[in-house]
Protein backbone atom coordinates (compact mmCIF):
# COMPACT_ATOMS: atom_id res chain seq x y z
CA UNK A 1 0.00 0.00 0.00
CA UNK A 2 1.57 2.98 -0.94
CA UNK A 3 2.94 5.69 1.24
CA UNK A 4 1.87 8.71 1.67
CA UNK A 5 4.39 11.86 1.07
CA UNK A 6 3.71 15.37 2.12
CA UNK A 7 4.16 18.02 -0.41
CA UNK A 8 7.49 19.85 0.48
CA UNK A 9 7.58 23.51 1.09
CA UNK A 10 9.49 25.73 -1.29
CA UNK A 11 11.84 28.07 0.88
CA UNK A 12 10.60 31.14 -1.32
CA UNK A 13 7.12 30.48 -0.51
CA UNK A 14 7.67 30.00 2.59
CA UNK A 15 9.46 33.01 2.82
CA UNK A 16 6.80 34.50 0.90
CA UNK A 17 3.80 32.92 3.13
CA UNK A 18 6.33 34.30 6.66
CA UNK A 19 7.49 38.10 5.52
CA UNK A 20 4.90 39.40 3.40
CA UNK A 21 5.83 42.85 3.78
CA UNK A 22 9.33 42.48 3.59
CA UNK A 23 10.36 44.66 0.77
CA UNK A 24 8.11 47.34 1.26
CA UNK A 25 9.73 51.32 1.89
CA UNK A 26 9.39 52.89 5.63
CA UNK A 27 7.65 56.06 5.65
CA UNK A 28 9.16 59.62 6.04
CA UNK A 29 7.88 62.85 7.92
CA UNK A 30 8.13 66.39 6.94
CA UNK A 31 10.06 68.72 9.00
CA UNK A 32 7.95 71.31 10.69
CA UNK A 33 7.69 74.92 9.26
CA UNK A 34 9.69 77.57 11.06
CA UNK A 35 9.02 79.79 14.05
CA UNK A 36 8.73 83.81 12.72
CA UNK A 37 11.86 85.51 13.59
CA UNK A 38 11.88 88.06 15.57
CA UNK A 39 12.02 91.45 14.12
CA UNK A 40 15.99 92.09 12.99
CA UNK A 41 18.33 94.96 14.30
CA UNK A 42 19.34 97.71 11.38
CA UNK A 43 22.73 99.51 11.70
CA UNK A 44 23.88 102.20 9.18
CA UNK A 45 26.65 100.33 6.98
CA UNK A 46 28.70 102.68 4.57
CA UNK A 47 26.56 105.07 2.13
CA UNK A 48 23.44 103.27 0.80
CA UNK A 49 24.25 100.27 2.81
CA UNK A 50 22.48 98.76 5.88
CA UNK A 51 23.71 95.94 8.26
CA UNK A 52 21.02 93.60 9.28
CA UNK A 53 21.50 91.19 12.08
CA UNK A 54 18.56 89.02 13.61
CA UNK A 55 18.80 85.55 15.65
CA UNK A 56 17.39 82.09 14.90
CA UNK A 57 13.71 81.55 15.93
CA UNK A 58 12.82 79.15 18.65
CA UNK A 59 11.89 75.43 17.76
CA UNK A 60 9.04 73.33 19.32
CA UNK A 61 6.26 70.80 18.80
CA UNK A 62 4.61 72.88 15.82
CA UNK A 63 8.13 74.43 14.71
CA UNK A 64 11.51 73.01 12.86
CA UNK A 65 14.29 74.45 12.87
CA UNK A 66 15.24 76.85 9.65
CA UNK A 67 17.78 75.88 7.32
CA UNK A 68 18.00 79.52 5.47
CA UNK A 69 16.94 83.07 5.83
CA UNK A 70 14.94 85.21 3.32
CA UNK A 71 15.27 89.20 3.26
CA UNK A 72 13.19 91.84 1.88
CA UNK A 73 13.14 95.12 1.99
CA UNK A 74 10.87 98.67 0.79
CA UNK A 75 10.99 102.06 0.79
CA UNK A 76 9.43 102.88 4.21
CA UNK A 77 5.90 102.36 4.15
CA UNK A 78 5.44 102.07 0.23
CA UNK A 79 5.92 98.18 0.73
CA UNK A 80 7.44 97.28 -2.65
CA UNK A 81 9.40 94.45 -1.85
CA UNK A 82 12.48 93.33 -3.30
CA UNK A 83 13.25 89.72 -2.17
CA UNK A 84 16.63 88.28 -1.17
CA UNK A 85 16.87 84.64 -0.67
CA UNK A 86 19.25 82.05 0.82
CA UNK A 87 20.62 84.87 3.23
CA UNK A 88 23.02 84.95 6.71
CA UNK A 89 22.96 87.16 9.57
CA UNK A 90 24.55 89.47 9.39
CA UNK A 91 24.16 90.53 5.91
CA UNK A 92 25.10 93.48 4.47
CA UNK A 93 22.22 95.08 2.58
CA UNK A 94 23.38 97.73 -0.42
CA UNK A 95 22.14 98.68 -3.47
CA UNK A 96 20.10 101.22 -1.41
CA UNK A 97 19.43 104.93 -2.32
CA UNK A 98 21.37 107.09 0.35
CA UNK A 99 19.56 109.14 3.09
CA UNK A 100 16.23 107.20 2.91
CA UNK A 101 14.32 105.45 5.15
CA UNK A 102 14.10 101.71 4.35
CA UNK A 103 11.81 99.09 5.60
CA UNK A 104 13.53 95.27 6.32
CA UNK A 105 11.85 91.70 7.31
CA UNK A 106 13.32 88.37 7.18
CA UNK A 107 11.43 84.95 7.40
CA UNK A 108 13.00 81.46 8.31
CA UNK A 109 12.94 78.51 5.74
CA UNK A 110 13.09 75.18 5.43
CA UNK A 111 11.93 71.80 3.77
CA UNK A 112 8.75 72.05 5.27
CA UNK A 113 7.86 75.80 3.60
CA UNK A 114 8.73 79.56 5.03
CA UNK A 115 7.69 80.98 7.53
CA UNK A 116 5.49 84.14 7.82
CA UNK A 117 7.96 87.27 7.48
CA UNK A 118 8.94 88.96 10.73
CA UNK A 119 7.58 92.33 11.66
CA UNK A 120 9.38 95.46 9.83
CA UNK A 121 12.24 97.13 11.06
CA UNK A 122 12.70 100.62 9.87
CA UNK A 123 16.30 102.79 9.09
CA UNK A 124 17.43 105.44 7.32
CA UNK A 125 20.57 104.57 4.98
CA UNK A 126 23.23 107.48 5.41
CA UNK A 127 23.65 110.34 3.66
CA UNK A 128 26.06 109.42 0.55
CA UNK A 129 29.88 112.22 -0.91
CA UNK A 130 28.95 114.27 -3.43
CA UNK A 131 29.20 113.30 -6.95
CA UNK A 132 32.31 114.98 -8.77
CA UNK A 133 31.25 118.68 -10.13
CA UNK A 134 31.89 119.17 -14.05
CA UNK A 135 35.20 120.85 -14.77
CA UNK A 136 35.18 124.09 -14.04
CA UNK A 137 35.47 127.43 -16.38
CA UNK A 138 38.63 129.54 -15.73
CA UNK A 139 38.89 133.21 -16.56
CA UNK A 140 41.83 135.76 -16.67
CA UNK A 141 41.24 137.74 -13.03
CA UNK A 142 43.58 140.89 -12.36
CA UNK A 143 47.34 139.90 -12.82
CA UNK A 144 48.20 136.36 -13.33
CA UNK A 145 45.12 135.80 -10.85
CA UNK A 146 42.49 133.14 -12.48
CA UNK A 147 38.55 133.22 -12.02
CA UNK A 148 37.39 129.65 -11.21
CA UNK A 149 33.35 129.02 -11.45
CA UNK A 150 32.00 126.31 -11.41
CA UNK A 151 28.23 124.23 -10.34
CA UNK A 152 27.09 122.16 -7.39
CA UNK A 153 27.34 118.13 -8.63
CA UNK A 154 23.91 116.58 -9.40
CA UNK A 155 22.44 114.31 -6.18
CA UNK A 156 21.18 110.73 -7.38
CA UNK A 157 20.32 107.35 -5.52
CA UNK A 158 24.01 107.18 -4.63
CA UNK A 159 25.16 110.52 -4.27
CA UNK A 160 23.99 113.13 -1.50
CA UNK A 161 23.87 117.16 -2.13
CA UNK A 162 27.30 119.44 -1.75
CA UNK A 163 27.43 121.19 1.28
CA UNK A 164 31.01 122.61 0.46
CA UNK A 165 33.73 122.81 -2.06
CA UNK A 166 37.71 122.30 -2.51
CA UNK A 167 39.88 123.35 -4.84
CA UNK A 168 43.07 122.41 -6.04
CA UNK A 169 45.62 123.40 -8.93
CA UNK A 170 49.57 122.85 -9.86
CA UNK A 171 51.53 123.59 -12.70
CA UNK A 172 49.69 121.63 -15.71
CA UNK A 173 50.57 118.29 -15.99
CA UNK A 174 52.89 118.42 -13.15
CA UNK A 175 50.39 116.66 -10.65
CA UNK A 176 51.79 118.69 -8.03
CA UNK A 177 48.79 119.72 -6.46
CA UNK A 178 48.13 122.74 -3.79
CA UNK A 179 44.36 122.38 -1.95
CA UNK A 180 42.44 124.98 -1.02
CA UNK A 181 39.43 123.99 1.39
CA UNK A 182 35.87 125.50 1.92
CA UNK A 183 35.75 127.69 -1.09
CA UNK A 184 32.68 128.69 -3.04
CA UNK A 185 32.14 129.79 -6.48
CA UNK A 186 33.46 132.33 -8.09
CA UNK A 187 36.40 131.97 -6.78
CA UNK A 188 39.65 134.24 -6.92
CA UNK A 189 42.60 132.29 -7.43
CA UNK A 190 45.88 133.82 -6.51
CA UNK A 191 49.23 133.58 -6.37
CA UNK A 192 50.38 131.95 -9.69
CA UNK A 193 53.31 132.01 -11.55
CA UNK A 194 52.82 134.40 -14.73
CA UNK A 195 52.37 133.25 -18.29
CA UNK A 196 51.82 129.36 -17.08
CA UNK A 197 49.64 127.34 -17.78
CA UNK A 198 47.64 126.16 -14.59
CA UNK A 199 45.55 122.80 -14.12
CA UNK A 200 42.45 123.29 -11.55
CA UNK A 201 39.84 121.19 -10.61
CA UNK A 202 37.35 121.25 -7.59
CA UNK A 203 35.63 118.89 -5.33
CA UNK A 204 32.39 118.46 -3.27
CA UNK A 205 32.05 117.89 0.27
CA UNK A 206 29.50 116.63 2.85
CA UNK A 207 28.92 115.13 6.19
CA UNK A 208 29.27 111.99 4.57
CA UNK A 209 32.98 112.68 3.34
CA UNK A 210 34.47 113.76 0.32
CA UNK A 211 33.31 113.35 -3.64
CA UNK A 212 35.61 112.69 -6.31
CA UNK A 213 37.90 115.90 -8.09
CA UNK A 214 36.19 117.26 -11.21
CA UNK A 215 38.25 116.98 -14.64
CA UNK A 216 40.89 119.33 -14.72
CA UNK A 217 40.05 122.76 -16.41
CA UNK A 218 43.71 124.48 -17.55
CA UNK A 219 44.35 128.04 -18.44
CA UNK A 220 47.58 130.02 -19.06
CA UNK A 221 47.96 133.07 -16.56
CA UNK A 222 48.99 136.88 -17.84
CA UNK A 223 52.95 137.14 -18.61
CA UNK A 224 54.41 139.47 -15.68
CA UNK A 225 54.15 143.27 -16.32
CA UNK A 226 51.70 146.20 -14.95
CA UNK A 227 48.74 145.11 -12.79
CA UNK A 228 45.41 146.68 -14.17
CA UNK A 229 44.18 149.50 -12.07
CA UNK A 230 41.14 149.35 -9.35
CA UNK A 231 37.94 150.78 -10.43
CA UNK A 232 37.82 154.65 -9.45
CA UNK A 233 34.80 155.53 -8.02
CA UNK A 234 33.17 158.88 -8.94
CA UNK A 235 32.45 161.55 -6.45
CA UNK A 236 30.32 163.98 -8.21
CA UNK A 237 28.42 164.45 -11.42
CA UNK A 238 26.62 168.11 -11.35
CA UNK A 239 25.61 171.22 -13.45
CA UNK A 240 28.22 173.62 -13.48
CA UNK A 241 26.96 177.16 -12.11
CA UNK A 242 27.85 178.97 -15.30
CA UNK A 243 24.53 179.57 -16.60
CA UNK A 244 24.15 176.86 -19.13
CA UNK A 245 21.76 173.64 -19.34
CA UNK A 246 24.19 171.62 -21.27
CA UNK A 247 27.22 170.83 -18.76
CA UNK A 248 27.68 168.01 -16.65
CA UNK A 249 30.92 168.21 -14.02
CA UNK A 250 32.34 164.88 -13.25
CA UNK A 251 34.95 164.41 -10.28
CA UNK A 252 36.35 161.39 -8.98
CA UNK A 253 39.45 159.67 -7.00
CA UNK A 254 42.16 157.76 -7.74
CA UNK A 255 41.78 154.10 -7.38
CA UNK A 256 43.37 152.65 -3.98
CA UNK A 257 46.67 150.05 -5.01
CA UNK A 258 47.24 146.81 -4.07
CA UNK A 259 48.99 143.29 -4.24
CA UNK A 260 47.32 143.01 -7.91
CA UNK A 261 46.37 146.35 -8.97
CA UNK A 262 48.61 149.36 -10.18
CA UNK A 263 47.94 152.76 -10.12
CA UNK A 264 45.90 154.56 -12.53
CA UNK A 265 48.00 157.24 -14.89
CA UNK A 266 45.04 157.73 -17.41
CA UNK A 267 41.49 157.79 -17.07
CA UNK A 268 38.24 156.54 -19.81
CA UNK A 269 34.87 158.14 -19.22
CA UNK A 270 31.80 157.37 -21.09
CA UNK A 271 28.28 159.03 -20.68
CA UNK A 272 24.61 158.11 -21.77
CA UNK A 273 20.89 158.98 -20.98
CA UNK A 274 20.12 157.85 -17.56
CA UNK A 275 18.96 153.96 -17.53
CA UNK A 276 19.22 153.41 -21.75
CA UNK A 277 22.88 151.71 -21.46
CA UNK A 278 23.87 153.77 -24.49
CA UNK A 279 27.52 155.49 -23.65
CA UNK A 280 29.81 157.65 -25.40
CA UNK A 281 33.27 157.20 -24.49
CA UNK A 282 35.91 160.09 -23.91
CA UNK A 283 39.19 158.94 -23.40
CA UNK A 284 42.43 160.48 -22.01
CA UNK A 285 40.21 162.92 -19.24
CA UNK A 286 41.23 164.13 -15.89
CA UNK A 287 39.12 165.06 -12.84
CA UNK A 288 37.33 167.06 -12.96
CA UNK A 289 36.22 167.19 -16.69
CA UNK A 290 33.16 168.97 -18.07
CA UNK A 291 30.30 166.79 -20.55
CA UNK A 292 29.17 169.44 -22.95
CA UNK A 293 26.55 169.31 -25.37
CA UNK A 294 23.86 167.64 -23.65
CA UNK A 295 20.19 168.62 -23.45
CA UNK A 296 18.51 170.59 -20.81
CA UNK A 297 16.44 169.31 -17.51
CA UNK A 298 17.92 165.60 -18.33
CA UNK A 299 19.53 162.73 -16.40
CA UNK A 300 22.81 161.24 -17.78
CA UNK A 301 24.53 158.47 -16.20
CA UNK A 302 28.67 158.10 -15.76
CA UNK A 303 30.96 155.97 -15.34
CA UNK A 304 35.18 156.30 -15.08
CA UNK A 305 37.47 153.93 -15.97
CA UNK A 306 41.65 153.70 -14.99
CA UNK A 307 44.28 152.92 -17.80
CA UNK A 308 47.82 152.37 -17.33
CA UNK A 309 50.72 149.93 -19.13
CA UNK A 310 48.53 147.02 -18.54
CA UNK A 311 46.94 145.51 -21.33
CA UNK A 312 43.85 145.74 -20.15
CA UNK A 313 41.98 148.83 -18.49
CA UNK A 314 40.35 148.52 -14.87
CA UNK A 315 36.47 147.66 -14.57
CA UNK A 316 34.11 150.60 -15.14
CA UNK A 317 33.55 152.50 -12.06
CA UNK A 318 29.78 152.29 -10.18
CA UNK A 319 27.02 154.42 -11.84
CA UNK A 320 26.34 157.53 -10.96
CA UNK A 321 23.77 159.87 -12.10
CA UNK A 322 23.52 164.13 -12.54
CA UNK A 323 20.48 166.14 -14.36
CA UNK A 324 21.70 169.11 -16.23
CA UNK A 325 19.77 172.43 -15.12
CA UNK A 326 16.56 173.57 -16.57
CA UNK A 327 17.06 177.07 -17.00
CA UNK A 328 19.46 179.97 -18.55
CA UNK A 329 21.15 182.46 -16.52
CA UNK A 330 22.98 185.53 -18.15
CA UNK A 331 24.32 188.45 -15.91
CA UNK A 332 22.23 191.65 -17.00
CA UNK A 333 24.20 195.72 -17.40
CA UNK A 334 24.49 195.87 -13.62
CA UNK A 335 26.92 193.57 -12.04
CA UNK A 336 28.98 193.27 -8.66
CA UNK A 337 32.54 195.15 -8.64
CA UNK A 338 35.27 192.77 -7.69
CA UNK A 339 35.69 195.18 -4.71
CA UNK A 340 32.78 195.80 -2.05
CA UNK A 341 32.47 198.01 1.20
CA UNK A 342 31.00 195.68 4.05
CA UNK A 343 27.28 196.24 4.93
CA UNK A 344 26.89 198.83 1.71
CA UNK A 345 25.01 198.52 -1.11
CA UNK A 346 26.31 196.47 -3.91
CA UNK A 347 28.68 198.32 -5.85
CA UNK A 348 28.81 199.82 -8.57
CA UNK A 349 25.04 200.26 -9.01
CA UNK A 350 23.40 198.79 -5.71
CA UNK A 351 22.02 195.82 -6.98
CA UNK A 352 22.38 193.13 -9.88
CA UNK A 353 20.12 192.38 -12.61
CA UNK A 354 20.07 189.31 -15.45
CA UNK A 355 18.30 187.42 -17.72
CA UNK A 356 16.85 183.88 -16.55
CA UNK A 357 15.23 182.05 -19.68
CA UNK A 358 13.31 178.68 -19.54
CA UNK A 359 15.11 175.93 -21.18
CA UNK A 360 12.80 174.04 -20.72
CA UNK A 361 12.20 175.15 -17.20
CA UNK A 362 9.78 177.61 -16.18
CA UNK A 363 11.53 180.14 -14.39
CA UNK A 364 9.34 181.09 -11.43
CA UNK A 365 11.45 183.14 -9.40
CA UNK A 366 15.42 184.57 -9.45
CA UNK A 367 17.56 184.80 -5.95
CA UNK A 368 20.61 186.40 -4.91
CA UNK A 369 23.00 185.02 -2.32
CA UNK A 370 26.06 185.52 -0.98
CA UNK A 371 28.56 182.43 0.45
CA UNK A 372 32.05 182.06 1.04
CA UNK A 373 32.22 178.88 -1.38
CA UNK A 374 32.18 179.00 -4.85
CA UNK A 375 31.52 175.66 -5.38
CA UNK A 376 28.26 174.54 -2.94
CA UNK A 377 24.93 176.48 -3.62
CA UNK A 378 23.63 178.28 -0.38
CA UNK A 379 20.08 177.64 0.50
CA UNK A 380 19.88 180.32 3.37
CA UNK A 381 20.32 184.13 2.86
CA UNK A 382 18.43 184.22 -0.34
CA UNK A 383 17.37 187.70 -1.80
CA UNK A 384 14.42 187.59 -3.96
CA UNK A 385 14.58 189.34 -7.35
CA UNK A 386 11.96 191.30 -9.06
CA UNK A 387 10.84 192.21 -12.52
CA UNK A 388 12.58 194.73 -14.44
CA UNK A 389 10.33 195.00 -17.43
CA UNK A 390 12.71 193.38 -19.42
CA UNK A 391 11.84 189.86 -21.17
CA UNK A 392 13.11 187.50 -18.77
CA UNK A 393 14.62 190.59 -16.94
CA UNK A 394 14.92 190.25 -13.02
CA UNK A 395 17.11 192.70 -10.40
CA UNK A 396 17.21 193.50 -7.07
CA UNK A 397 18.98 196.27 -4.99
CA UNK A 398 20.81 194.62 -1.67
CA UNK A 399 24.18 194.80 0.00
CA UNK A 400 27.39 193.65 0.22
CA UNK A 401 28.33 190.85 3.18
CA UNK A 402 28.10 192.63 6.39
CA UNK A 403 31.81 191.79 7.40
CA UNK A 404 34.98 191.61 5.69
CA UNK A 405 36.02 188.41 3.69
CA UNK A 406 36.05 186.85 0.45
CA UNK A 407 32.65 185.94 -1.00
CA UNK A 408 30.88 185.27 -4.33
CA UNK A 409 27.58 185.94 -5.82
CA UNK A 410 25.11 183.43 -6.65
CA UNK A 411 22.36 183.78 -8.76
CA UNK A 412 19.44 181.29 -8.81
CA UNK A 413 16.86 180.50 -10.84
CA UNK A 414 13.54 179.08 -9.51
CA UNK A 415 10.95 176.82 -10.69
CA UNK A 416 7.71 175.05 -8.97
CA UNK A 417 8.36 174.98 -5.35
CA UNK A 418 11.34 177.34 -5.63
CA UNK A 419 14.01 174.33 -6.79
CA UNK A 420 16.65 175.70 -8.20
CA UNK A 421 16.52 175.09 -11.85
CA UNK A 422 19.90 177.21 -13.08
CA UNK A 423 23.01 178.52 -11.13
CA UNK A 424 25.66 181.35 -12.08
CA UNK A 425 28.31 182.21 -9.91
CA UNK A 426 30.58 185.18 -10.04
CA UNK A 427 34.32 185.03 -9.53
CA UNK A 428 35.58 185.58 -5.99
CA UNK A 429 34.67 189.66 -4.54
CA UNK A 430 36.83 191.00 -1.64
CA UNK A 431 34.77 192.81 0.75
CA UNK A 432 36.50 195.21 3.06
Amino acid sequence: MPVYQPTPLVGNRLGAIMHPLSNAVPAHTAPLVPNVPAVPVLAVGAAGHLWVTWTTPVTDSAHGAPATFNLRWSLSGAGNWTVLTGVASPYDLGGLAVNTAMDVQVQGANAGGASAWSPTATQSTAAGVPNAPSAPVLGQGAGTNLTVVWTAPATDSAHSAATGSNLRWSLAGAGNWTTVANVSSPYALTGLPAASAIDVAVQGSNAAGLGAWSAVATMTTAAAGAYAPNAPQVAGVAPPADGTVTKLAVTWTAPATDGTHGAATGYTLRYGPAGAGTWTTVANVTSPYVITGLSGATAIDVQVQGTNAAASPSAWSAIATGTTWGATIAQGPWTAAASQVHGTGVAPNGGVNLFAVAAPTAVTGVAFAWSTSGTVIPTSGLVAAAGIGQANGWGQYFNAPATAGTYYLWMLAQGAGGATTGAMVSSAITTT
